[in-house]
């Protein structure tokens, strides 16, 4: 799918009813959104990244994961959506993301632990398997890449775990007012709710204190994760941030990702010199 289209032909790709006028909005790393103002109301509109397979992106998987927590009220309302060619339009929000007003992590937990609780039709998130694909397309990996991959198959930071709906992507700039609303559901799947919890701390760049806090407003919410399956997947954070950078930048020869991709690798060095 083109993503740069004009306009014009943007709003072709959309019911009539949803033609009006379309204002770009800033922010988003692989995909394009507007605001959509027509006759019936106001909406907010995304453009998927053309690279979504390669970022291991299903956009039907995304939209039933959507789906189940609009159902919950937990997502804004999906009132068009085409996966094949990554549009979805939603209603528009006047709620500022936590980048600009953060809100209550004991309010997040609540709501994560809701959506810990959903079903839907989706597949397991693997996260060996996830690194794997991102390696194949790195090929030839770099050294400082390449020198983790045998850290990452000890069993300490592979620990059995109860399958969960999980977000895998709430940072500060997809959690949307006091409710919360949660935003961007691209990488949505069954999976360890340690490592939904590990995003977050990473996100909100939670001290050991904080980290703490988190574990208990969440298990208090009705969750279930053990401080010592929380810590085993910090590191993958990290390990699939520096992953996912490296592809993009791969791909856009942009500066952000490769800052995004050396971060990483700082965050991930310590937590590795920590274990010593």
């Amino acid at each position: 799918m083109d993503a740069n289209l004009p306009a014009n032909l943007l709003l072709e790709q959309l019911p009539s009813r949803f033609w009006g006028q379309l204002t770009p909005l800033a922010g988003g790393y692989t995909n394009r959104c507007w605001r959509l103002d027509t006759p019936q109301g106001c909406y907010w509109l995304r453009q998927g990244s053309p690279h979504a397979q390669a970022l291991g992106i299903n956009r039907e998987h995304e939209l039933r994961a959507h789906q189940a927590a609009a159902q919950a009220g937990l997502a804004p309302k999906v009132h068009f959506a085409e996966p094949q060619r990554g549009l979805l339009l939603l209603d528009w929000l006047t709620e500022s993301d936590w980048l600009q007003a953060p809100g209550d992590v004991n309010t997040l937990m609540q709501s994560v632990a809701r959506l810990h609780q959903l079903s839907a039709t989706l597949p397991l998130l693997d996260l060996s398997a996830q690194a794997a694909h991102y390696c194949r397309q790195l090929i030839p990996l770099a050294p400082e890449l390449a020198g983790y991959i045998p850290y990452f198959a000890q069993s300490a930071l592979n620990l059995p775990f109860h399958p969960v709906l999980c977000h895998h992507d709430i940072n500060a700039a997809n959690v949307l007012g006091k409710r919360p609303w949660l935003l961007d559901w691209e990488y949505a799947a069954y999976g360890d709710a340690a490592f939904e919890l590990a995003v977050i701390s990473d996100s909100f760049n939670l001290n050991a204190a904080q980290q703490q806090a988190l574990l208990a407003a969440y298990n208090l919410a009705g969750g279930k994760v053990s401080e010592v399956r929380f810590q085993a997947r910090l590191p993958w954070v990290q390990w699939l941030t520096a992953l996912w950078a490296a592809l993009q930048y791969q791909q856009t020869a942009k500066a952000e990702y490769l800052d995004m991709q050396q971060q990483a690798l700082i965050k991930l060095a310590k937590l590795v010199m920590g274990e010593g």
